[in-house]
Protein backbone atom coordinates (compact mmCIF):
# COMPACT_ATOMS: atom_id res chain seq x y z
CA UNK A 1 0.00 0.00 0.00
CA UNK A 2 2.60 2.60 -1.28
CA UNK A 3 2.78 5.14 -3.89
CA UNK A 4 3.77 4.26 -7.03
CA UNK A 5 4.96 7.58 -9.07
CA UNK A 6 7.75 7.97 -8.76
CA UNK A 7 8.75 4.12 -10.01
CA UNK A 8 6.57 5.15 -12.59
CA UNK A 9 7.17 8.28 -14.08
CA UNK A 10 9.95 6.56 -16.69
CA UNK A 11 7.20 3.94 -17.56
CA UNK A 12 5.27 6.97 -18.68
CA UNK A 13 7.09 6.97 -22.01
CA UNK A 14 7.15 3.32 -22.83
CA UNK A 15 5.15 2.11 -25.81
CA UNK A 16 3.58 3.47 -28.99
CA UNK A 17 4.48 7.22 -29.64
CA UNK A 18 1.99 6.95 -33.04
CA UNK A 19 -1.70 6.76 -34.01
CA UNK A 20 -2.58 2.75 -34.64
CA UNK A 21 -4.17 1.83 -38.16
CA UNK A 22 -7.64 -0.47 -38.14
CA UNK A 23 -6.64 -3.99 -39.03
CA UNK A 24 -9.02 -5.52 -40.87
CA UNK A 25 -9.98 -8.37 -38.17
CA UNK A 26 -9.80 -6.31 -35.09
CA UNK A 27 -8.87 -3.01 -33.83
CA UNK A 28 -4.70 -2.64 -33.79
CA UNK A 29 -4.75 -0.64 -30.72
CA UNK A 30 -7.23 -3.95 -29.31
CA UNK A 31 -3.99 -5.99 -30.39
CA UNK A 32 -1.29 -3.66 -29.14
CA UNK A 33 -3.48 -3.75 -25.60
CA UNK A 34 -3.36 -7.37 -25.44
CA UNK A 35 -0.09 -7.90 -26.20
CA UNK A 36 1.19 -5.30 -23.45
CA UNK A 37 -0.95 -7.40 -21.05
CA UNK A 38 0.26 -11.21 -22.32
CA UNK A 39 3.73 -9.74 -22.36
CA UNK A 40 4.20 -10.23 -18.39
CA UNK A 41 4.66 -14.10 -17.30
CA UNK A 42 2.60 -16.00 -14.79
CA UNK A 43 4.89 -15.36 -12.08
CA UNK A 44 4.66 -11.82 -12.39
CA UNK A 45 1.10 -11.44 -13.26
CA UNK A 46 -2.37 -13.31 -13.31
CA UNK A 47 -5.17 -11.43 -13.09
CA UNK A 48 -7.99 -8.88 -14.68
CA UNK A 49 -7.15 -5.82 -17.18
CA UNK A 50 -9.99 -3.05 -18.63
CA UNK A 51 -9.31 -0.71 -20.64
CA UNK A 52 -11.93 2.09 -21.60
CA UNK A 53 -12.15 5.29 -24.00
CA UNK A 54 -15.59 6.98 -23.62
CA UNK A 55 -18.34 4.29 -24.65
CA UNK A 56 -15.91 2.34 -26.10
CA UNK A 57 -13.95 -0.84 -24.42
CA UNK A 58 -10.78 -1.53 -25.80
CA UNK A 59 -9.91 -4.36 -23.65
CA UNK A 60 -11.90 -6.64 -20.97
CA UNK A 61 -9.71 -9.63 -20.33
CA UNK A 62 -8.51 -12.33 -17.44
CA UNK A 63 -5.20 -13.78 -17.23
CA UNK A 64 -3.79 -16.30 -15.68
CA UNK A 65 -5.89 -18.31 -12.58
CA UNK A 66 -8.11 -16.63 -10.05
CA UNK A 67 -7.50 -19.69 -8.09
CA UNK A 68 -4.92 -22.52 -8.84
CA UNK A 69 -5.63 -25.11 -6.81
CA UNK A 70 -9.10 -25.19 -7.90
CA UNK A 71 -8.38 -24.54 -11.92
CA UNK A 72 -10.66 -21.15 -11.86
CA UNK A 73 -9.69 -18.77 -14.35
CA UNK A 74 -9.25 -15.18 -14.22
CA UNK A 75 -12.14 -12.80 -15.56
CA UNK A 76 -13.38 -9.59 -15.95
CA UNK A 77 -16.10 -10.64 -13.34
CA UNK A 78 -13.24 -11.69 -10.26
CA UNK A 79 -13.14 -9.71 -6.89
CA UNK A 80 -10.07 -8.53 -6.00
CA UNK A 81 -8.61 -6.92 -2.70
CA UNK A 82 -7.60 -3.36 -3.59
CA UNK A 83 -5.40 -2.41 -0.96
CA UNK A 84 -4.77 1.29 -1.45
CA UNK A 85 -7.31 1.90 -3.86
CA UNK A 86 -9.38 2.46 -0.74
CA UNK A 87 -8.23 5.34 -0.07
CA UNK A 88 -9.96 7.55 -2.89
CA UNK A 89 -12.92 5.95 -1.37
CA UNK A 90 -12.27 7.37 2.37
CA UNK A 91 -10.96 10.83 0.40
CA UNK A 92 -14.82 10.96 -1.29
CA UNK A 93 -16.68 10.06 2.12
CA UNK A 94 -14.75 12.90 3.66
CA UNK A 95 -15.57 15.21 0.79
CA UNK A 96 -18.97 14.23 1.40
CA UNK A 97 -19.61 14.98 4.81
CA UNK A 98 -17.83 18.13 4.30
CA UNK A 99 -20.27 19.14 1.24
CA UNK A 100 -22.72 18.32 4.28
CA UNK A 101 -21.90 20.83 6.54
CA UNK A 102 -20.10 18.23 8.88
CA UNK A 103 -16.61 18.65 8.83
CA UNK A 104 -14.14 21.07 7.23
CA UNK A 105 -10.90 19.67 6.22
CA UNK A 106 -8.31 22.60 7.29
CA UNK A 107 -9.56 21.91 10.88
CA UNK A 108 -7.65 20.29 13.15
CA UNK A 109 -8.48 16.55 13.64
CA UNK A 110 -8.24 17.18 17.73
CA UNK A 111 -11.70 19.11 16.35
CA UNK A 112 -13.48 15.63 15.98
CA UNK A 113 -11.21 13.27 18.10
CA UNK A 114 -10.90 14.92 21.43
CA UNK A 115 -8.57 12.10 22.49
CA UNK A 116 -6.22 12.85 19.85
CA UNK A 117 -2.26 12.84 21.27
CA UNK A 118 -0.96 16.23 21.94
CA UNK A 119 1.29 16.13 19.13
CA UNK A 120 -1.41 15.97 16.61
CA UNK A 121 -2.55 19.27 17.45
CA UNK A 122 -1.10 20.98 14.44
CA UNK A 123 -2.48 18.16 11.91
CA UNK A 124 -5.12 19.00 9.98
CA UNK A 125 -7.68 16.58 7.97
CA UNK A 126 -6.03 18.11 4.49
CA UNK A 127 -2.80 16.73 5.76
CA UNK A 128 -3.80 13.12 6.66
CA UNK A 129 -5.95 13.33 3.39
CA UNK A 130 -2.21 13.97 1.68
CA UNK A 131 0.06 12.51 3.77
CA UNK A 132 1.37 15.86 5.08
CA UNK A 133 0.77 14.92 9.01
CA UNK A 134 3.78 13.79 9.77
CA UNK A 135 2.37 10.47 11.60
CA UNK A 136 4.85 7.36 10.93
CA UNK A 137 3.44 4.83 8.90
CA UNK A 138 2.28 1.87 10.98
CA UNK A 139 2.60 -0.83 8.46
CA UNK A 140 6.33 0.11 8.16
CA UNK A 141 6.77 -0.98 11.98
CA UNK A 142 9.07 -3.98 12.69
CA UNK A 143 6.18 -5.56 15.15
CA UNK A 144 3.40 -4.79 12.23
CA UNK A 145 3.75 -7.88 10.77
CA UNK A 146 2.96 -10.66 13.78
CA UNK A 147 0.52 -8.05 14.84
CA UNK A 148 -1.21 -7.79 11.82
CA UNK A 149 -1.95 -11.82 11.95
CA UNK A 150 -5.07 -11.13 14.63
CA UNK A 151 -8.18 -9.38 14.35
CA UNK A 152 -7.89 -5.74 15.35
CA UNK A 153 -10.30 -3.20 16.47
CA UNK A 154 -10.15 0.31 15.18
CA UNK A 155 -9.16 1.82 18.36
CA UNK A 156 -6.57 -0.92 18.68
CA UNK A 157 -5.07 -0.12 15.69
CA UNK A 158 -4.81 3.61 16.06
CA UNK A 159 -3.07 2.81 19.57
CA UNK A 160 -0.50 0.76 17.59
CA UNK A 161 0.20 3.99 16.09
CA UNK A 162 -0.76 7.15 18.53
CA UNK A 163 2.14 7.77 20.45
CA UNK A 164 4.67 7.40 18.05
CA UNK A 165 6.70 11.00 17.79
CA UNK A 166 5.75 12.86 14.14
CA UNK A 167 8.50 11.99 12.08
CA UNK A 168 8.60 16.03 10.48
CA UNK A 169 6.26 19.05 10.97
CA UNK A 170 2.94 18.93 9.75
CA UNK A 171 2.23 20.40 6.66
CA UNK A 172 6.66 20.86 5.27
CA UNK A 173 6.36 17.73 3.49
CA UNK A 174 5.28 14.85 1.73
CA UNK A 175 5.70 11.20 3.30
CA UNK A 176 3.13 8.22 2.68
CA UNK A 177 1.57 6.97 5.37
CA UNK A 178 -1.11 4.29 6.10
CA UNK A 179 -1.80 5.88 9.67
CA UNK A 180 -3.20 8.95 7.98
CA UNK A 181 -6.40 6.92 6.20
CA UNK A 182 -7.11 4.60 9.51
CA UNK A 183 -7.44 8.11 11.57
CA UNK A 184 -9.64 9.88 8.66
CA UNK A 185 -11.40 6.16 9.06
CA UNK A 186 -12.12 6.99 12.81
CA UNK A 187 -13.16 10.61 12.03
CA UNK A 188 -15.89 9.64 9.40
CA UNK A 189 -17.26 7.25 11.92
CA UNK A 190 -17.07 9.96 14.64
CA UNK A 191 -18.33 12.60 12.26
CA UNK A 192 -21.53 10.60 10.78
CA UNK A 193 -22.19 8.01 13.49
CA UNK A 194 -22.33 5.48 11.11
CA UNK A 195 -20.10 2.38 10.12
CA UNK A 196 -17.47 3.32 7.38
CA UNK A 197 -18.58 0.16 5.53
CA UNK A 198 -22.14 1.19 5.47
CA UNK A 199 -21.64 4.74 4.57
CA UNK A 200 -19.08 3.13 1.60
CA UNK A 201 -22.04 0.96 0.39
CA UNK A 202 -25.09 3.73 1.14
CA UNK A 203 -22.83 6.80 -0.54
CA UNK A 204 -20.94 5.00 -3.22
CA UNK A 205 -21.57 1.51 -4.39
CA UNK A 206 -25.10 1.52 -4.38
CA UNK A 207 -25.67 4.75 -6.02
CA UNK A 208 -23.24 3.97 -8.61
CA UNK A 209 -24.97 0.02 -9.02
CA UNK A 210 -21.01 -1.38 -7.70
CA UNK A 211 -23.07 -4.49 -6.98
CA UNK A 212 -19.50 -6.92 -6.92
CA UNK A 213 -17.16 -4.28 -4.55
CA UNK A 214 -17.72 -3.60 -0.62
CA UNK A 215 -15.20 -4.44 2.44
CA UNK A 216 -13.52 -6.97 2.98
CA UNK A 217 -13.72 -8.76 6.01
CA UNK A 218 -12.13 -12.16 7.53
CA UNK A 219 -14.30 -14.84 6.30
CA UNK A 220 -16.24 -13.28 4.23
CA UNK A 221 -17.17 -15.55 1.15
CA UNK A 222 -17.24 -13.97 -2.10
CA UNK A 223 -18.82 -15.89 -4.62
CA UNK A 224 -15.47 -14.69 -7.57
CA UNK A 225 -12.83 -13.80 -5.49
CA UNK A 226 -9.85 -14.35 -6.28
CA UNK A 227 -7.04 -15.96 -4.71
CA UNK A 228 -4.20 -14.14 -3.50
CA UNK A 229 -0.40 -15.55 -4.11
CA UNK A 230 3.36 -14.71 -4.29
CA UNK A 231 6.24 -15.70 -6.26
CA UNK A 232 9.05 -18.18 -4.62
CA UNK A 233 11.89 -19.44 -6.64
CA UNK A 234 12.45 -22.93 -6.71
CA UNK A 235 8.55 -22.81 -5.28
CA UNK A 236 6.20 -20.83 -8.00
CA UNK A 237 3.25 -19.28 -6.48
CA UNK A 238 2.51 -20.10 -3.33
CA UNK A 239 -0.98 -18.79 -1.46
CA UNK A 240 0.08 -15.33 0.53
CA UNK A 241 -0.43 -15.16 4.11
CA UNK A 242 -3.17 -12.71 4.66
CA UNK A 243 -3.20 -10.35 7.25
CA UNK A 244 -6.46 -9.94 9.24
CA UNK A 245 -8.86 -7.54 7.01
CA UNK A 246 -9.22 -5.56 9.98
CA UNK A 247 -6.16 -4.07 10.42
CA UNK A 248 -6.21 -2.24 6.53
CA UNK A 249 -9.60 -0.99 6.95
CA UNK A 250 -10.06 2.63 5.93
CA UNK A 251 -6.59 2.43 4.07
CA UNK A 252 -6.61 -0.66 2.61
CA UNK A 253 -9.87 -2.94 2.95
CA UNK A 254 -12.19 -2.45 -0.40
CA UNK A 255 -12.28 -5.52 -2.57
CA UNK A 256 -13.99 -4.96 -6.43
CA UNK A 257 -13.76 -5.79 -10.01
CA UNK A 258 -12.58 -3.89 -13.07
CA UNK A 259 -16.09 -3.08 -14.14
CA UNK A 260 -17.02 -1.80 -10.95
CA UNK A 261 -13.88 0.38 -10.80
CA UNK A 262 -15.06 1.81 -14.51
CA UNK A 263 -18.20 2.50 -12.99
CA UNK A 264 -16.69 4.32 -10.10
CA UNK A 265 -14.15 6.34 -12.07
CA UNK A 266 -17.02 7.76 -14.64
CA UNK A 267 -19.84 8.27 -11.77
CA UNK A 268 -16.79 10.12 -9.67
CA UNK A 269 -15.75 12.56 -13.10
CA UNK A 270 -19.33 12.37 -13.89
CA UNK A 271 -20.48 14.69 -11.33
CA UNK A 272 -22.44 11.57 -9.32
CA UNK A 273 -21.14 11.55 -6.26
CA UNK A 274 -19.25 15.16 -5.77
CA UNK A 275 -19.67 18.45 -6.41
CA UNK A 276 -17.42 20.11 -8.95
CA UNK A 277 -15.60 21.91 -6.10
CA UNK A 278 -14.37 18.77 -4.17
CA UNK A 279 -13.64 17.24 -7.00
CA UNK A 280 -11.31 19.86 -8.25
CA UNK A 281 -10.14 19.81 -4.73
CA UNK A 282 -9.42 16.15 -4.49
CA UNK A 283 -7.65 15.91 -8.00
CA UNK A 284 -5.50 19.27 -7.28
CA UNK A 285 -1.78 17.72 -6.82
CA UNK A 286 -0.38 19.13 -3.43
CA UNK A 287 3.36 18.04 -2.09
CA UNK A 288 4.41 14.95 -3.63
CA UNK A 289 1.78 15.46 -6.84
CA UNK A 290 -0.70 14.15 -4.43
CA UNK A 291 -4.20 15.00 -4.25
CA UNK A 292 -6.77 13.88 -1.95
CA UNK A 293 -6.38 10.25 -1.99
CA UNK A 294 -5.20 10.19 -5.52
CA UNK A 295 -1.84 10.90 -7.26
CA UNK A 296 -2.02 13.51 -10.19
CA UNK A 297 0.45 13.47 -12.71
CA UNK A 298 0.73 14.52 -16.77
CA UNK A 299 1.15 12.11 -19.82
CA UNK A 300 0.92 13.43 -23.08
CA UNK A 301 0.00 16.88 -21.68
CA UNK A 302 -3.01 15.64 -20.28
CA UNK A 303 -4.11 15.12 -16.60
CA UNK A 304 -3.63 11.27 -15.14
CA UNK A 305 -5.82 11.26 -11.79
CA UNK A 306 -4.23 7.71 -10.62
CA UNK A 307 -3.43 5.40 -7.55
CA UNK A 308 -2.24 2.24 -6.92
CA UNK A 309 -2.30 -0.77 -3.85
CA UNK A 310 -0.89 -3.55 -2.84
CA UNK A 311 -1.96 -6.38 0.22
CA UNK A 312 -0.91 -9.77 0.77
CA UNK A 313 -1.55 -11.52 -2.39
CA UNK A 314 -2.72 -8.52 -4.41
CA UNK A 315 -0.97 -5.42 -6.76
CA UNK A 316 -3.65 -2.81 -8.31
CA UNK A 317 -3.58 0.16 -10.18
CA UNK A 318 -6.35 2.24 -11.43
CA UNK A 319 -6.29 5.74 -13.49
CA UNK A 320 -8.33 8.20 -14.91
CA UNK A 321 -7.76 10.73 -18.00
CA UNK A 322 -10.50 13.12 -17.71
CA UNK A 323 -9.99 14.92 -21.11
CA UNK A 324 -10.44 11.88 -22.72
CA UNK A 325 -12.54 9.84 -20.28
CA UNK A 326 -9.51 6.72 -20.00
CA UNK A 327 -9.85 4.23 -17.40
CA UNK A 328 -7.32 1.43 -16.79
CA UNK A 329 -8.06 -0.57 -14.56
CA UNK A 330 -5.13 -3.48 -13.80
CA UNK A 331 -5.79 -5.91 -10.92
CA UNK A 332 -3.69 -8.75 -9.93
CA UNK A 333 -3.39 -11.58 -7.78
CA UNK A 334 0.32 -12.42 -7.82
CA UNK A 335 2.05 -9.83 -5.52
CA UNK A 336 4.67 -7.82 -7.48
CA UNK A 337 5.04 -4.79 -9.56
CA UNK A 338 3.16 -5.65 -12.69
CA UNK A 339 0.28 -3.40 -12.31
CA UNK A 340 2.59 -0.53 -12.04
CA UNK A 341 4.70 -0.75 -14.99
CA UNK A 342 1.38 -2.37 -16.88
CA UNK A 343 -1.00 0.32 -16.18
CA UNK A 344 1.44 3.38 -17.62
CA UNK A 345 2.18 1.03 -20.47
CA UNK A 346 -1.61 0.55 -21.50
CA UNK A 347 -2.09 4.03 -20.90
CA UNK A 348 0.42 5.47 -23.28
CA UNK A 349 -0.66 3.09 -26.09
CA UNK A 350 -3.91 4.49 -25.69
CA UNK A 351 -2.69 8.25 -25.50
CA UNK A 352 -0.64 7.62 -28.14
CA UNK A 353 -3.81 7.56 -30.49
CA UNK A 354 -4.90 10.81 -31.83
CA UNK A 355 -8.39 10.61 -31.32
CA UNK A 356 -11.07 7.96 -29.45
CA UNK A 357 -11.90 4.96 -31.18
CA UNK A 358 -15.53 5.19 -32.53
Amino acid sequence: MKSWLAGAVGAYLLGCATALAQSPDAPAITKRLDKIAKSYTEEQFMGSVLVVEGDSTLLDNGYGMADLKRKIPDSPGAQFRLGSLTKQFTATLILLLQQEGKLQIADPVSKYLPDAPQSWEKITLANLLGHTSGIPNFTSDAAFRTWSLSPHSHEEEIAFFRNKPLEFKPGSRFEYSNSNYEVLGAVIEKVSGRDYGDLLRERIFEPLEMKSSGLDADGLILPRRAQGYRYIKDWGLVPAESQSMTIPWAAGSIYSTTGDLSRWEHGLFGGKILNDSSLQAMTTAGKGNYGLGVEVAQMHRVKVVSHNGGIAGFNTYLCYVPERQITVVVLSNVNGTAPDTMGPELLNAVLATQSPLP
